[in-house]
């Protein structure tokens, strides 16, 4: 696994999507880090700054992004 890390953007190698650790909110295969407002589909206090560490790289599902 080798994640590419270009300052705040982090691309997920061919095949993989990001999921957020903490709620497994499926991020895509590209993602922009900064702050979050939002955790478990609820607003936050505080912005959260997001950090690479708070993703990991799963496989991509077939049937991912479709509306079926």
């Amino acid at each position: 696994m080798e994640i590419k890390n270009e300052g705040k953007r982090i691309i997920a190698c061919e095949g993989k999507t990001f999921r957020r650790k903490s709620d497994s909110f499926i991020a895509g295969p590209e993602l922009w880090i900064g702050y979050t407002y939002y955790l478990f589909g609820k607003r936050l206090d505080e912005p959260l700054l997001e950090l690479p560490e708070h993703y990991e790289e799963i496989d991509i599902l077939e049937n991912e992004g479709n509306d079926e």
